[in-house]
């Protein structure tokens, strides 16, 4: 199982001049992945568009030329033609990264009917993917930080840059995992680095083994999606009484904790927009919505949150009580309700924690069922 890990890394090097000069090699190898992907989108499009009038397999038969006019297949087109201007600026194996994810979207948009809306654009906060074996000199080592003091810290050296890997608190126990890595006993995949804002992240893939425990092939979990409590979940476990049915109840997460203080973060977005009437906007709009972008920042990222929590906290419960399926009753059902009312489809994200239940079932080898 592949899952991605958010890490927030920064150029290792105290001298100032040289520090600076590595953050611009950095920058220009973005813009330029940001050019190779809308670059290549503009090229798909443009090959699927020029000549409207032939059948498609007509379309299959035509021969396509590089700009040197050597001649190139209609899958290899983009990178051949990518490949001759942008040669010497960036790495060719991140040319090949870059277009296929590029090529999935668009294929992905084409298959949604992308003539409904402009074609898709790539910005600056792109990520841009990098081969495992790109990360050089990837390994903990000490070092000694600003006041003196000795520390033990991850570094790596990625374009000839040496970057150091900041964990912070390590809720998500991010530095076990990439122990791991080093140690051998997981798998690095390619892995991108993103620049969001004055910030640097490195979005960590990493193939995890499945973890190897004893499941009862009967023995089935069912749980609800809830408009009061996240996940309402029943299973059978041995009856200690005479009374006792065997079935047991658990309720994962309160309305309280989740719905409230979503809605609470809504109305702060709402006093910041009625605020706004009365402030002049000579700074432009991005200075007069600063408030109001943070207010939705900090909503996508509190859900996120919560509902990897919950979709944990079910799977491993799954887990402990040994249950080979877990199923979610009425999942569709909820789905189209939620679509009718607007509330429930503004607050209540239940395809998101849908998802994470899957992919964090699957790790344990725990099949999921949608009824």
């Amino acid at each position: 199982m592949i899952i991605t890990r958010k890490l927030e890394i920064f150029v290792a090097e105290n001298d100032k001049e040289l520090r600076k000069n590595y953050y611009n090699t950095l920058y220009e190898t973005i813009n330029t992945a940001v050019k190779v992907a809308n670059f290549t989108a503009s090229h798909l499009f443009m090959m699927d568009n020029s000549i409207p009038y032939l059948s498609e397999e007509d379309r299959e038969k035509l021969t396509f030329l590089g700009c040197k006019g050597q001649k190139a297949t209609r899958q290899n087109a983009p990178y051949v033609a990518a490949s001759e201007i942008f040669k010497g600026k960036v790495d060719m194996g991140m040319i090949s990264a870059i277009q296929q994810g590029v090529r999935k979207s668009y294929q992905e948009d084409r298959k949604k009917g992308m003539w409904n809306k402009s074609l898709r654009s790539y910005k600056s906060n792109m990520p841009v993917p990098f081969g495992a074996n790109r990360f050089l000199q990837f390994g903990f080592r000490e070092y000694a930080d600003q006041d003196g003091v000795c520390k033990n810290g991850c570094f790596f050296t990625l374009m000839g840059i040496p970057f150091q890997i900041k964990f912070g608190r390590d809720r998500s126990n991010n530095r076990s995992i990439v122990e791991n890595i080093i140690d051998g006993k997981y798998k690095m995949c390619t892995s991108s680095i993103k620049a969001d804002g004055k910030k640097i992240f490195l979005l960590l893939c990493v193939d995890l083994p499945q973890k190897n425990i004893e499941l009862k092939e009967n023995k089935i979990m069912t749980a609800f999606l809830d408009a009061y409590y996240p996940i309402v979940c029943t299973c059978e476990i041995n009856a200690k009484q005479a009374y006792d049915s065997g079935i047991k109840v658990f309720q994962i997460g309160n309305k309280e904790e989740f719905l409230y203080r979503r809605i609470q973060i809504q109305e702060a977005v709402k006093r910041c927009q009625i605020n706004n009437r009365y402030t002049k906007g000579g700074q432009g709009r991005k200075k007069k919505c600063q408030a109001i972008d943070r207010y939705h920042e900090k909503e996508k990222k509190y859900v996120d949150t919560k509902l990897h929590t919950y979709s944990k906290m079910l799977v491993e419960l799954a887990a402990k009580h040994k249950c080979a399926e877990i199923v979610l009753m009425n999942q569709k059902e909820k789905e189209d309700i939620a679509k009718e009312d607007q509330f429930l489809l503004r607050n209540w994200s239940y395809y998101g924690l849908k998802e994470k239940i899957a992919y964090k079932a699957q790790r344990y080898g725990i099949k999921l069922t949608v009824k």
